[in-house]
């Protein structure tokens, strides 16, 4: 019964593909919009003893005759005073709104994976040793602006979960009311677990139902650390479905807290994807 309500719910979402000519001067003028000065936090993850956290400027420039081409000065700031670190030799994708690049140092191997999000930057450096594993997590905001300038733009996350749904029988006699228990696996942009609670109700057999759940989700979010819970809302008519999930207002922690956002669903192939729209405060 519950697969039949989450196969014939619509969880899918109409999506509308734009064909935009950019030219190599547009590519030309937004790598140009990353030049100059970025400040912010590069934080140790893993399990390695030797990390220390880290304030950094990021002074970054662009190749004028190759605009994939850029060069980030690295500092970090000790006692208020700038100590060069070295520079980090990046490939801008402008479309993706990426930057990545290799990392080789007389100890370690690995890989620079940043993303552009109007005046922040945010990404990580991931190490082989030898499997691939975040060595730090950094964010960056270009000098002058101000945090909340950054931090509300509006942002996405994607990718895919896997879901098990457990009937649970509380005895009601009732077959048109049920309860079950939501345990999934994020991969992605969300990186984590949630567990939650759904209720079921209506004639599934005629294709008019709904259901509506509460979800708490634990993990990263775009690299951020924290919890946050979703509302869900779904309804099914003749076979027709509206589903609606969103999170919470204020129940973000860590460094989720002040999040906002809704998620939409669908399934290909089998699987399930997630877009995540959602802005920080």
């Amino acid at each position: 019964m519950t697969r039949q309500i989450l196969n014939r719910i619509s969880y899918a979402v109409t999506l509308l593909c734009l064909a935009i000519s950019i030219s190599t001067a547009s590519f030309g003028q937004q790598g140009a919009a990353l030049v100059g000065d970025w400040t912010g936090e590069s934080i140790c993850a893993g399990n390695n003893p030797s990390c220390h956290d880290e304030h950094v400027v990021y002074h970054i420039s662009v190749d004028p005759l190759d605009t994939t081409k850029v060069k980030i000065g690295a500092d970090k700031l000790v006692d208020g005073k700038p100590e060069w670190m070295g520079d980090i030799f990046l490939k801008y994708d402008a479309a993706k709104q990426t930057l990545t690049g290799d990392f080789q140092s007389p100890r370690y191997k690995g890989i620079w994976e940043f993303t552009v999000k109007g005046n922040t930057i945010e990404g990580t450096l991931s190490l082989f040793n030898p499997e691939k594993t975040i060595g730090r997590r950094i964010r960056v905001q270009r000098n002058g602006t101000s945090q909340r300038e950054s931090s509300t733009v509006t942002q996405h996350a994607t990718g895919t979960f896997d879901v098990k749904l457990t009937p649970q029988d509380d005895k009601s006699g009732e077959p048109s009311i049920g309860r079950m228990t939501i345990d999934k696996q994020w991969s992605g942009d969300l990186n984590g677990t949630s567990k939650g609670e759904m209720l079921t109700g209506g004639d599934f057999k005629s294709g008019s139902a709904g259901y509506v759940a509460m979800e708490k989700f634990v993990g990263l979010i775009g690299g951020r650390k924290g919890t946050l819970i979703f509302q869900h809302s779904a309804t099914m008519n003749a076979g027709q479905g509206d589903l609606n999930i969103t999170v919470v207002p204020g129940s973000g922690t860590e460094e989720l807290k002040g999040i906002t956002g809704k998620l939409t669903i669908k399934i290909e192939g089998g699987k399930h994807l997630y877009d995540f729209e959602y802005t920080i405060k």
